[in-house]
């Protein structure tokens, strides 16, 4: 039963949120999304003013009120410092860069003050109930503006949006937490997780600065003529030569091999979709750094033989977002 109003009250607080909260680019918060509750230690020190206040009124002691009445006064005080501490700071989403699966991404948040305010101690975060969320801190006291990295763990492949982005701080007595919780849209893009595998297949080899390469052995195309060695098949001489009375002159003959290496979706049959595209992410993450030109054939895409920085990034973002509606 108590899980049960855990999740209602969880589905009821997501959806105020939401409401009252939409996601922007760019928010300043005010009275109207900065929260406040006491602290362990402020309840603590709530509870020990009650204590001195009723000892004061039992033994008469004008010290005894007096230290209370300083105590209340101390936590009104700290409500309102750590109210000011978040008022009118500006937060901004700025670019993040794609990550592999079961890595953090990291999303760059812009923090800005108006000249005459000052702000401390402020933390920043992804709340994630399942696991221990990291947290950035950063101060705005002698520049205006403030970029912090923020981290979400990224477990899925393909377009990732960042939950809620939770702003807080417990200055200056840590007997109050002011908090609010901004949506951003911050987002980034989830390559599949790569998969290490052998790669003798592609024995290509070559810089990828021609299209195709040479073997010697080959018996398709006349490449030219070699002195005759004994032991040579007499098949192959140039007998045309001879008559000419140029020599013993042999036939040499090559085929043309295709230098461009194309990854296939068939090429791991029998995996599933997910491994599948995580051994095709190794092949691209591989090729790339030996240089080689190579395409790729996934459902529903084909995507030419090249090379160099931005072919790997767009090999890499049409893996993250196959299946995509």
């Amino acid at each position: 039963m108590a899980f049960s109003i855990r999740e209602v009250l969880s589905k009821n607080y997501q959806r105020w949120i939401a409401k009252n909260i939409p996601p922007r680019d760019q928010i300043t918060l005010n009275r109207k999304n900065i929260f406040i509750v006491p602290t362990r230690n402020g309840l603590l020190f709530v509870f020990s003013a009650g204590l001195v206040f009723i000892a004061a009124i039992n033994y008469a002691v004008s010290l005894a009120f007096a230290l209370a009445f300083l105590m209340v006064s101390i936590f009104i005080l700290s409500i309102l410092h750590s109210f000011n501490n978040l008022n009118q700071l500006t937060l901004s989403s700025r670019s993040a860069q794609d990550v592999f699966c079961g890595e953090d991404a990291c999303f760059r948040v812009q923090l800005s003050r108006s000249p005459k305010r000052r702000h401390e101690s402020v933390e920043l975060n992804f709340p994630n109930p399942s696991a221990n969320s990291t947290i950035s801190y950063t101060d705005l006291l002698s520049r205006d503006t403030q970029e912090v990295e923020v981290f979400a763990a990224a477990n899925k492949r393909g377009e990732f949006k960042a939950p809620r982005l939770r702003v807080l701080t417990r200055f200056p007595l840590g007997l109050c937490r002011a908090w609010s919780v901004v949506d951003l849209n911050l987002h980034c893009l989830v390559y599949p997780r790569p998969i290490q595998f052998s790669m003798n297949q592609f024995d290509s080899g070559a810089s990828g600065g021609s299209d195709s390469t040479i073997n010697q052995k080959g018996s398709e195309d006349f490449y030219g003529l070699r002195d005759y060695v004994p032991g040579d098949s007499l098949r192959q001489v140039a007998w045309k030569n001879v008559a000419r009375g140029q020599g013993m002159k042999l036939k040499q003959f090559v085929d043309y091999v295709d230098n461009k290496v194309w990854l296939d979706w068939d090429m791991f049959y029998g995996f599933n979709v997910e491994e599948r595209l995580s051994r095709l992410c190794y092949c691209v993450i591989q090729l790339s750094k030996t240089g080689s030109v190579f395409g790729m054939r996934i459902p529903g895409g084909e995507y030419p033989p090249a090379t160099g920085p931005d072919h790997k990034k767009k090999l890499l973002r049409a893996l993250a977002r196959f299946g995509a509606e």
